[in-house]
């Protein structure tokens, strides 16, 4: 069996407990305009051109001013890759799931202070069969699991057992705004979230704060409310919007439409304290 990654690479305590290696999948359900990889979104990947030097690398001149045409470049064999340039990549390699296995277990000496194995996206669950071999094979061989994912598919609940640490994306409580907005429902995230505080008694919550789309004083309470359900043990963590990823749209030949949607810090500061008010427990990574 095969899986896609996007990336992978060690980070410490901010993917789950201790020193973790984290495997970024390809693909994903949902369609943030903040998107810090916006190169994870195709499910089968895509160009990136990385500077205006890739313009002369391709031979059908998709590429203008270091940027792809993505709708081209998603439907070409990319020939362009036989070159193994540094100027135009693929945004991920596709890797036998047992080739990554060995290399997990090559890694375990490194899982340091709790440490282990995190899977996020793009959106893991979209390499279903992929993630549930992965998954599974880690739990028998006793090593720490984490996924973090936008609890969009529905057979989320099947991992719980295999999951020792679940980080769910929460990004907006009404269900309308998340369709204009992200492309996408938010009904299977919620169910999903109610199922998690039912039956887990770890589960992290992630609220990504971002201007004009769910600061409001208005959108706190709307979370607080579909929240409520979390219990002891449960916790919340609200993420600040950033644009680390801007320069990375224009690389992936697409348009990085965010304007003016950073959070200032009385905003967030009066955010939090709703949502402490209401009972829940925040935490910051």
């Amino acid at each position: 069996m095969t899986v896609r990654i996007l990336q992978r690479g060690f980070n410490f305590s901010q993917d789950g407990p201790g020193n973790r290696l984290v495997y970024h999948l390809q693909g994903c359900t949902m369609r943030c305009p903040w998107c810090s990889n916006p190169e994870s979104i195709a499910p089968k990947g895509c160009i990136l051109a990385l500077g205006e030097e890739a313009d002369r690398l391709c031979p059908f001149g998709a590429v203008r001013g270091g940027m792809p045409d993505a709708e081209r470049c998603a439907a070409c064999e990319k020939p362009c890759l036989a070159a193994h340039s540094r100027s135009l990549r693929m945004s991920c390699t596709e890797e036998d799931t047992d080739d990554v296995l060995r290399e997990i277990d090559r890694s375990k000496m490194l899982f340091f202070d709790g440490g282990g194995v995190t899977f996020t996206g793009g959106e893991a669950t979209l390499q279903w069969d992929a993630l549930e071999t992965l998954l599974t094979a880690l739990h028998e061989k006793g090593v720490h699991t984490a996924l973090e994912t936008n609890g969009s598919h529905p057979r989320l609940p099947e991992l719980f057992d295999r999951i020792d640490w679940l980080i769910l994306d929460c990004k907006h409580p009404d269900d309308e705004t998340h369709r204009r907005v992200i492309g996408a429902s938010n009904r299977q995230t919620l169910r999903n979230l109610r199922a998690a505080a039912e039956m887990r008694a770890q589960l992290l919550v992630r609220i990504p704060l971002v201007g004009g789309f769910n600061d409001s004083e208005q959108d706190a309470e709307r979370f607080a409310e579909a929240l409520s359900c979390l219990r002891d043990g449960h916790d919340v963590e609200v993420l600040r919007y950033h644009e680390y990823g801007r320069d990375k749209w224009k690389q992936c030949g697409m348009e990085y439409t965010v304007r003016d949607a950073f959070v200032s810090d009385e905003t967030y500061r009066q955010f939090c304290s709703i949502l402490q008010q209401s009972g829940l427990h925040l935490i910051h990574t």
